[in-house]
């Protein structure tokens, strides 16, 4: 592979990170909304666990944070500095 065709590739899973980062930040959202009313005692379904809600957040934050930490290697990779 020469130097353009992997400057596509970088660009193609950054494509692929930032999609799947739009989806958690509306995961994001929805968690939030739903931890809100969990909080309040607003929730009528008390299946909701606590433990998942808190898995859920780690898994939300973990990935926003990873994702932070990658961006300057593939903006290099992109040759977009």
């Amino acid at each position: 592979m020469d130097k353009f065709d992997k400057e596509i590739l970088f660009e193609y899973i950054w494509k692929l990170i930032s999609f799947f980062y739009a989806i958690i930040i509306l995961l994001f959202v929805l968690v939030g909304i739903i931890t809100t009313i969990y909080i309040l005692d607003g929730m009528v379904d008390k299946e909701i666990s606590q433990n998942g809600l808190i898995k859920v957040w780690i898994f939300i934050i973990s990935y926003i944070i990873l994702r932070n930490l990658t961006k300057p290697f593939f903006i290099r990779k992109m040759n977009k500095s």
